[in-house]
């Protein structure tokens, strides 16, 4: 019986190995830009504009307070924020969560939506390019970082601009917004969605496992507005961990076209290359099958 639990759960850690892509960023050509980052103190009215061109460089951190190697992906982010104009987004897990308090529901569907995995520590630059884990593929995570946002959106000219009515006596608020861009900077067909995400400045949290006690800039909540590139809405926000320090950030996101999948060409030739590629397993797959020879080896041993 015990040789049986311990199998089990070497095949449990074997499972949760990244692939072989982590440490490396990853182009994903599968999902389109996001873009933005106007934001407005959510107590206070008032309205914030600025020029496409201008606009930071969009960084997704996805990350959990009981995960350590996050504590070294965000330091070097912090490191790199001193010299280059991003603005970061911390989403944390939520999904089966019993020690994270900061992550939302609607955080984690757009995560698996978009990037399919919740593996945390995971960046996405501009929502296109993706580096996971903590291993750099270069010197450092600091330089990883610095190249990945030497690759700038080219958005043309234009202007994203945020508008802000705080909430009195405890009512919903308004938020409006207004996308001024050139549609051929986008791929033909696609569309651009804008959401508000409600960022919480700082959380005081010394419960978590990785040793740290203040999250800056965790996502809150996502409030999608749609695809108008002008509009208003009315909105409840959700209650802050703590303090008064919820901030509201627009958000653009390109939506490109469905790809339609015709099926395979019964006539054409199948391709050597990628019949060489599929017939190797994944390094996960050699991971958990190598655990199961030593285990299954070791068990054999003590029956003897």
């Amino acid at each position: 019986m015990r040789t049986r639990i311990f199998i089990i759960a070497l095949i449990l850690v074997a499972s949760g190995i990244p692939t072989a892509q982590s440490g490396s960023p990853e182009q994903m050509d599968e999902v389109g830009a996001v873009f933005g980052g106007v934001h407005i103190e959510a107590w206070h009215s008032g309205n914030s504009t600025s020029n496409l061109s201008d606009l930071p460089a969009i960084v997704e951190d996805y990350t959990a307070t009981w995960c350590t190697n996050c504590v070294k992906v965000e330091r070097a982010l912090d490191a790199v924020e001193e010299t280059n104009n991003m603005q970061q987004y911390h989403f944390h897990r939520f999904i089966g969560e019993n020690e994270d308090p900061l992550g939302s529901q609607e955080g984690d569907d757009r995560w698996i939506d978009r990037y399919e995995q919740r593996l945390p520590p995971t960046v996405v630059f501009n929502g296109t390019l993706r580096q996971i884990g903590s291993v750099p593929s270069g010197d450092s995570l600091q330089d990883d970082y610095n190249a990945n946002l030497q690759n700038p959106l080219i958005l043309g000219q234009g202007t994203s601009t945020l508008g802000w009515v705080a909430s009195t006596n405890n009512s919903s608020a308004i938020a409006t917004w207004n996308l001024v861009m050139d549609t051929d900077s986008i791929p033909e067909g696609a569309t651009v969605m804008s959401s508000i995400w409600v960022v919480e400045h700082l959380a005081y949290f010394p419960d978590g496992s990785n040793g740290e006690e203040y999250y800056h800039e965790s996502v809150r909540a996502i409030i999608e507005l749609g695809e108008d590139l002008s509009g208003s809405k009315e909105i409840s926000l959700p209650a802050a961990y703590d303090g008064d320090d919820l901030e509201i950030h627009l958000i653009h996101e390109v939506v490109l076209p469905e790809v339609i999948d015709e099926g395979p060409d019964e006539t054409s030739e199948p391709d050597e290359e990628d019949d060489e590629d599929s017939g190797l397993p994944s390094i996960s797959f050699i991971a958990v099958l190598s655990v199961i020879m030593v285990a299954a080896f070791t068990a054999q041993r003590k029956q003897q």
